[in-house]
């Protein structure tokens, strides 16, 4: 198994998606017993299949998910039934969200709605869950272990909203000041290539970022997924466009 792209030395590339569509709140707007449990809806397996299509001629070494049902189906959903080794990544899990609910209305937006604004300040916590700086240490420890280990030169990861924010803002040469510019549409495509030699990761190259095939032009994004979420739920309380 090559540790290289084809054409360089010690290249290897990232293929990092989030996953598809999932739900929350049901019908009646009340919050599901297990979150953590939640399936991809109808159009985040139809979001999942088109990138499929997308993807069907790279020949991927590996296949990683956090762990979440929702980030396997995704991730077996892109693979269309290749014989691709998948592997867990635990430490590359969502942010964790603290009591959403129980969050008084006019801190909704800025504990919330916009809080990776806040993400390079001192102590500051999304919903008054985890830590930013704790989270992006957690999310730069873990994608860099992962980036050094042997025996591949493509891989394709699936994460979520905000993890991917963490990645691509370290892979950015920055801290968590920059997370809330890297929007993660839902079953959005990101590609990076890093050079690595002898166990320490040299250059980084951003080839394409928060890319959805099945609506290239962005023609109807024009909120980001935590305003969406909010928006069209129409309750405080749904935090379902972020994890």
């Amino acid at each position: 198994m090559p540790d290289a792209l084809p054409g360089t030395h010690n290249r290897r590339r990232i293929y990092l998606m989030r996953h598809g569509d999932v739900r929350y709140y049901d019908a009646e707007g009340k919050r599901v017993d297990t979150p953590d449990l939640v399936r991809l809806t109808e159009e985040g397996e139809a979001q999942a299949k088109r990138m499929a299509d997308v993807l069907a001629g790279v020949p991927f070494d590996r296949a990683c998910h956090t762990g979440l049902l929702r980030t396997e189906q995704t991730a077996r959903l892109t693979l269309n039934g290749r014989d691709v080794p998948l592997g867990v990544v635990g430490d590359l899990r969502e942010i964790h969200t603290g009591p959403v609910d129980a969050l008084p209305e006019d801190c909704v937006e800025d504990e919330y709605i916009y809080a990776f604004e806040t993400a390079g300040q001192p102590g500051t916590r999304f919903a008054r869950g985890e830590a930013f700086g704790d989270f992006y240490s957690r999310i730069s420890a873990g994608i860099q272990t992962l980036l050094v280990e042997p025996g591949w030169s493509r891989l394709l990861l699936v994460a979520h909203g905000g993890t991917n924010r963490a990645i691509l803002s370290w892979l950015a040469g920055n801290g968590p000041e920059m997370m809330a510019l890297f929007e993660q549409d839902m079953c959005c495509l990101n590609i990076f290539d890093v050079d690595v030699d002898g166990g320490v990761i040299g250059r980084r190259h951003l080839r394409l970022i928060n890319q959805t095939p099945y609506n290239l032009d962005k023609e109807r994004l024009f909120r980001t997924s935590l305003e969406r979420g909010y928006g069209e739920r129409g309750r405080r309380s749904d935090d379902s466009a972020l994890m």
